[in-house]
């Protein structure tokens, strides 16, 4: 994907806060254990120790007494070989203090500024300023092997018996049950790679307990880059035309119905690095929900979208039935047959000229 000047300059800056940390203080504050230091690659120097993430997400039999995780000092970068989780420090830190964002836990980060003059205040404020940029996601999400998500292989039946999804779509979008959280659980790849996971919750039935009730819809993995990237867009990007929802529970329902063309947006938030991707369609279908939220993203794809010259129509959205509500192949092409082109949907001020 082609990198705007904007978003290119934001990356670079984010590695020069990044270097800015100090990897010892942070295996310090954390107590890690086991630490030995080895020569790393291109000269560099890695701290390997036993698994931190396994306080948060147990992997490791036996406390990992063997260590398999590394830190490397000079790049930042942390890896654990047995979770197959790759990332690099602000990710990491991120992770244990169990925030979904590196904004949400740059309080934390900040105690390990090294370096530097600039002032723990400033930091802050440069590196919240940095996270609000519309350009995109500044860094390099963090990565998982795909072993990560054997605990959750379980086909809940609230997905097949409640929402309709069948077992092929399970199979195929990798869909989970984390009994931890009693959450269902969508992983998400990107470019052949998996990023993280998003849990949705799901109600109580008999034989399986629900989501605590005042727990969040959902829950993110600390950095799952949702705000660059599209669900599902890898098995899509070959294809001509698209529709888009907002929820991957969406796509797994269009997909048991023989839809392939499907992607997600999770949530009604979109950014500019997700219209860049829609706009690699020809024709682009907006199913978006009726609500605020879900007519302001409708109307930011489709402006955009067509200012770009892209075939863009707007699904008219019923409300509390959306595509992921619907039984029948031919109700969901019912729908489609009534989108409303760009053109008759979007104001006068909006429209191309």
């Amino acid at each position: 994907m082609k990198v705007g000047l904007a978003e290119l300059a934001n990356q670079q800056l984010y590695r020069e806060y990044r270097r800015r940390l100090d990897p010892r203080a942070v295996l310090d504050y954390y107590d890690a254990e086991n630490r030995s230091e080895i020569a790393g690659s291109e000269g560099t120097t890695e701290i390997v120790h036993s698994c931190l993430i396994d306080r948060v997400h147990p992997h490791h039999t036996n406390g990992d007494a063997s260590p398999s995780a590394c830190l490397n000092v000079e790049k930042k970068l942390y890896c654990c070989y047995a979770m197959g989780w790759a990332g690099d420090l602000m990710h990491l830190i991120a992770l244990l203090e169990h925030k979904e964002d590196v904004a949400e836990a740059l309080p934390v980060i900040s105690n390990f500024l090294v370096g530097t003059t600039v002032e723990k205040t400033a930091f802050l404020s440069e590196l919240e300023t940095l996270f609000s940029s519309d350009t995109g996601e500044v860094f390099d999400p963090p990565t998982y092997h795909p072993r990560v998500l054997k605990p959750w292989a379980v086909a809940h039946p609230y997905l097949y018996e409640e929402r309709g999804i069948s077992l092929e779509a399970i199979n195929e979008l990798q869909i989970g049950y984390d009994p931890a959280e009693n959450r269902v659980v969508f992983p998400h790849y990107a470019d052949g790679q998996l990023l993280g996971w998003q849990k949705r919750t799901i109600p109580a039935r008999h034989g399986w307990p629900g989501t605590v009730p005042d727990w969040p819809k959902y829950r993110n993995s600390p950095g799952l880059p949702k705000s660059v990237t599209l669900y599902h867009y890898d098995a899509v990007r070959q294809q001509r035309h698209a529709v888009v929802v907002e929820s991957p529970m969406s796509v797994a329902k269009a997909v048991s119905m023989g839809f392939t063309n499907v992607v997600a947006t999770f949530g009604a938030k979109v950014s500019k690095r997700q219209i860049d991707l829609l706009a690699n369609f020809d024709s682009v279908y907006v199913w978006f929900d009726a609500d605020p939220a879900g007519y302001a993203g409708s109307r930011k794809i489709t402006e955009a979208l067509y200012r770009r010259h892209v075939d863009v129509r707007v699904v008219p959205p019923d409300e509390n039935h959306d595509l992921g509500d619907c039984i029948t192949q031919d109700e969901v092409l019912a729908k489609l047959a009534q989108a409303w082109p760009a053109s008759l949907v979007l104001p006068p001020k909006g429209r191309r000229r």
